[in-house]
């Protein structure tokens, strides 16, 4: 990497820099159209990314609600929004995403509010219908799809500038085939849009290297914001690379530069501040802000922390971040590639400037931070966790197949080795695709079939979140009734639109006589003893369901088919075609949700009970 002195242009304010920075269609075609120009390899595996990530935007649609675990569409859109802005209010996220989702869907909402009577409860009834929550499902994805593109891209660049291009190029190749990535890159969580700005943000930071302009400086600061501001846990990815902005930005200085650079460096720190704080909504709603800051601190990390807070549970969360990878990311000996490019990233050109030989190990140290600093500080170790550690590991395996290419000279051992790395990577995509194939085959569209052929008038009864739930028929032809029971309040849960909502014991069900009981894995789990059995680690909020005996007998006789006056007609689960199971692959199961199990059982007649055969049985 080549270094250039320092900027002797006269210093532009920090603001007037990011405000012309970030003009929006105006500068945003061309920078596309050259960051995509930069490697037509690298454009053409985002183009094959992109349109595989297509392949199951609409696994969940059309409905009124989505399933994607803490997913922030279709229902959690006006709840970003009105939280985030109504003093002393707060909401789980911050603000800028909810924005960002706003403009291409503010079409969809005016059309929805002006398409009959202006009353409240007419609107609000148009906005929750089938149609309009599929719209803001559908661009919610596609938003996501575009960012985990442009992710992609960005990462090649940063391995071309630090590595070369053959390392880039198979970076993304990686990237590309991580099977966490693939996924969250297709859903409405937050995971890949906060990752968008981060690598935005790292992407910079190669220039403040290169050119120590201030702008870069405070593209940097405003990337970094937009980040945090769009998911918190964004933060921790720059606890490790503090210091190193901090080297590049005062190596090589003059004692007389010195004052310089760190008037520079503190006027970035004050963009840093400001764009957070709007983008955030903390300037906005300092009240929501605070209350929002005590909730993360307290029950929204602590009561759903899966391994103790001490040095025994930190050495569980430990080994199950890293012996889960082979599952999450890639393959073990793709996995091992990756790793083995971080070595290789070290030793490989000590001949380097040593500001090259820092800046390669930026995106591993981006990986590390938010892993140290963010999920073993709370405790998890599930996919989304994980996500930035394996989609900055990706650079890594573009240096390790780089450097296994560039050592051997004999051009049939070259081809050979190629071969062997298109193999492995081939099927890395293949094991990836298994959550497509997994998601096409979502076993809620089985029970959706079951339930249309139940006799009319029949009731239904379900229990959870809307995400576990199939989408139940509520128009008017509909030959049965839904309802959700549960302990809490109708208004403290997410409507299940065309539900009756009940508060009401949900061990007492067989008094209430519902024809059809359905009860989703990802309810189901908190309170079945074979999880605890099993040793898996659980959180306070899960410990405390399973103590909840009357419920945790209910639902484990509900899934072992021996609950009375009931008996079991459908065990949906996930499937896979017979060429994939014959291949090796399984359903992926992720944020209990994707890959989950349903249970069906209906009312029998008589005193006596009826024993039907189901469709499965036993427990997964």
């Amino acid at each position: 990497m080549v270094m250039s002195g320092t900027d002797t242009r006269p210093n532009v304010l920090p603001c007037a820099v990011v405000v012309r920075s970030f003009r929006p269609a105006s500068r945003l075609g061309s920078w596309l159209g050259r960051l995509f120009g930069e490697d037509r390899v690298v454009a053409r595996i985002a183009l094959l990314f992109a349109l595989s990530e297509l392949v199951t935007l609409g696994w969940d649609l059309p409905g009124s609600h989505g399933w994607d675990n803490d997913g922030v569409a279709p229902r959690d859109f006006f709840g970003g929004l009105a939280n985030n802005l109504a003093p002393g209010h707060a909401h789980r996220y911050p603000l800028l995403h909810y924005l960002v989702l706003a403009v291409p869907s503010l079409p969809v909402l005016v059309v929805t509010a002006l398409a009959g009577p202006l009353t409240a409860d007419a609107v609000r009834e148009r906005i929750l219908s089938v149609p309009s929550m599929t719209a803001l499902s559908i661009v919610a994805k596609l938003v996501a799809a575009a960012m985990a593109t442009l992710s992609l891209v960005v990462l090649a660049r940063i391995v071309r500038r630090t590595a070369g291009q053959r390392a880039a190029r198979f970076a993304a190749v990686f990237v590309a085939t991580n099977l966490t990535f693939a996924f969250y890159g297709r859903v409405s969580n937050l995971d890949v849009p906060y990752l968008f700005w981060t690598v935005l943000a790292l992407d910079r930071l190669l220039d403040v290297a290169e050119t120590r302009r201030p702008s870069a400086h405070y593209a940097f600061g405003a990337l970094a914001a937009l980040s945090v501001a769009t998911k918190d846990q964004a933060y921790a990815s720059y606890v490790l690379l503090a210091p190193v902005y901090l080297y590049v930005s005062l190596r090589g200085r003059a004692a007389g530069e010195r004052r310089h650079a760190f008037l520079t460096i503190g006027k970035a720190a004050l963009v840093t501040l400001v764009v957070y704080g709007f983008a955030s909504g903390a300037l906005l709603n300092p009240t929501g802000f605070a209350r929002r800051v005590a909730e993360l601190r307290g029950p929204a990390s602590q009561d759903w922390r899966m391994y103790s807070n001490d040095a025994a549970g930190l050495l569980a969360n430990l080994r199950a971040a890293f012996t889960r990878q082979p599952a999450y990311f890639w393959p073990l000996p793709v996995l091992a590639l990756a790793y083995a490019g971080g070595i290789l990233a070290t030793f490989r050109a000590p001949a380097a400037p040593l500001t090259s030989r820092v800046l390669v190990h930026a995106p591993f140290l981006a990986g590390l931070g938010n892993l140290v600093f963010f999920a073993l500080l709370v405790g998890r170790a599930e996919h989304r966790f994980l996500l930035t550690f394996g989609f900055f590991l990706s650079a890594y395996g573009g240096i390790a197949c780089d450097a296994l290419l560039g050592v051997t000279r004999s051009p049939r051992l070259r081809t050979a080795l190629s071969a062997v790395l298109t193999a492995a990577l081939s099927f890395a995509g293949l094991s990836s695709f298994a959550a497509h194939l997994t998601q096409l085959r979502d076993a809620r569209w089985e029970v959706t079939r079951f339930l249309a052929r139940l006799p009319a008038g029949s009731t239904v009864e379900t229990y959870g979140l809307v995400v576990y739930q199939p989408h139940f028929d509520v128009s008017a032809r509909s030959p049965y009734r839904v309802v959700r029971a549960g302990p809490e309040t109708p208004r403290a849960r997410n409507p299940l639109v065309g539900a009756t909502e009940l508060k009401a014991a949900i061990a007492d069900a067989p008094l209430r006589r519902p024809d059809v009981l359905v009860v989703s894995e990802g309810f189901a789990n908190a309170y079945l003893a074979r999880n605890e059995q099993s040793g898996a680690p659980s959180s306070t909020v899960v410990r405390s369901r399973r103590n909840d005996a009357p419920t945790a007998s209910f639902v484990t006789r509900a899934v072992t088919d021996d609950l009375a006056g009931y008996r079991q007609v459908l065990v949906a689960r996930p499937t896979l075609p017979a060429w994939a199971s014959a291949l090796g692959l399984r359903p992926v199961r992720i944020q209990s949700t994707t890959g989950s199990s349903l249970w069906v059982l209906a009312r029998t007649n008589g005193s006596e009970r009826e024993r039907g055969r189901s469709t499965s049985s036993g427990l997964r």
